[in-house]
């Protein structure tokens, strides 16, 4: 038994005038802002701890950010010194040794990574490293950021 494909036989053919040749860009444009909104989502968690400038170094040792460390970043306005545990402002010193205790009391001890402006002196952040030494972490890392010689 055969069936008979009319619908194929009767069908009109295409005429070349018919065929667009035209790119539709809707479709690109439309991937393009969703990269684009997914990359300015990641880039912005991808940073860790505030922003500061930090001081130069000759040796510069590469540290692996796994997520785990804890960041509190340090700098100073006229007398008064600003303290960020990762990138929320904290009030003052006290502020950053009840988080302190909260965050090893809850957990068993993390690596603490500081990150200092580079225009406070040892002596600025003396204080800080002290209540983190205090609460109990088991080491402190200090940021650097690597000096670029001429050859």
């Amino acid at each position: 038994m055969h069936r008979h494909r009319t619908s194929t036989i009767h069908a009109s053919k295409k005429i070349l005038a018919d065929v667009r040749s035209e790119i539709n860009v809707t479709p690109l444009v439309d991937v393009c802002l969703v990269l684009l909104i997914i990359f300015m989502v990641v880039t912005d968690k991808l940073m860790r701890g505030k922003e500061v400038p930090l001081p130069m170094t000759k040796y510069h040792k590469t540290i692996n950010d796994t997520g785990e460390q804890l960041i509190v970043s340090v700098a100073k306005t006229g007398p008064k010194l600003q303290i960020w545990w990762d990138r929320d402002p904290l009030q003052d010193l006290e502020a950053l040794k009840k988080k302190l205790d909260e965050e090893f009391h809850r957990k068993s001890s993390r690596p603490m990574f500081v990150k200092a402006d580079a225009d406070m002196t040892y002596g600025d952040v003396y204080p800080v490293l002290i209540a983190i030494h205090e609460a109990g972490a088991a080491g402190v890392q200090l940021g650097t950021q690597e000096l670029k010689e001429n050859k």
